[in-house]
């Protein structure tokens, strides 16, 4: 009898196995496609999921995520965009670094998000740890990142060269 018992409990992990796969491939394919953006003269109202832009993970890199409209810089300028959350000590740091370097250079702005307030932004550009620091040219693309409290040499070596060729 107890030969029995083990036969079914092996058939029941068996069958929860094979439910679990099929469930994962039933969730792959329902994913939207990272790489479908709006069309750029249907952009919706400004701060609303269709006021998406592209924007590279990397400078020069692939594009693999969206930036809304609201988070780019404005015209002819950079911005500074910092992923923070409520309880960072290090975000606190890093945004005075990031409002005196913006304070020194005109045209560049510093924008702050709060993750807990905008976490579909995490997962588009792949953040994993705040404070995040994103250096966005006007049409909303990434121009380069830094993780951490940016150091003022390292930033404004950074935006040296993107502001002398943007």
């Amino acid at each position: 009898m107890s030969s029995w018992v083990l036969v079914a409990v092996v058939a029941a992990l068996a069958a929860v196995l094979v439910a679990a796969v099929v469930l994962a491939v039933v969730r792959r394919r329902r994913r939207p496609d990272p790489a479908a953006v709006p069309p750029v003269d249907d952009a919706g109202p400004e701060g609303t999921r269709r006021d998406l832009r592209a924007v590279a993970p990397h400078p020069g890199g692939a594009v693999s995520g969206v930036l809304p409209r609201d988070l780019a810089a404005p015209p002819g300028g950079l911005a500074l965009l910092q992923l923070s959350s409520q309880f960072c000590a290090d975000c606190r740091a890093s945004r005075a670094v990031l409002t005196d370097v913006a304070s020194e250079h005109p045209g560049v702005t510093v924008r702050e998000v709060d993750v807990a307030m905008r976490p579909e932004l995490v997962r588009l550009l792949g953040i994993r740890r705040t404070p995040t620091t994103l250096v966005v040219d006007p049409s909303g693309v990434e121009l380069a990142r830094t993780v951490g409290v940016p150091r003022r040499a390292d930033l404004l070596g950074t935006l040296g060269p993107i502001r002398r060729t943007g």
